[in-house]
């Protein structure tokens, strides 16, 4: 397949957030995919090859901004998906 070593960085980001959070274990899985989804969803792709291409491109600056992006992201998915379940709870 063609892309099948193709990735977005933002994935590998938010599974991090995600991870760090404690939302990985503990949950039941489709609560973090859910969200993971919903976070990528709004966040801008951000493609590589090799990992180590995005080490070597991106400054000090861009993984702060891909940072906060990403902390901002996840704040908004649990909050979206949170409003769905109490919305399905009533």
């Amino acid at each position: 397949m063609l892309l099948q070593n193709v990735q977005n960085y933002y994935e590998k980001l938010v599974l991090e957030e995600l991870t760090e959070r404690g939302l990985i274990s503990g949950y039941e899985q489709g609560y973090a995919e859910d969200i993971a989804c919903v976070a990528l969803n709004n966040l801008p792709p951000q493609y590589f090859r090799f990992e180590v291409d995005m080490g070597f491109y991106l400054e000090d600056e861009d993984h702060i901004m891909m940072s906060k992006q990403v902390k901002e992201a996840v704040d908004n998915a649990i909050a979206f998906i949170n409003d769905k379940i109490d919305k399905e709870k009533t």
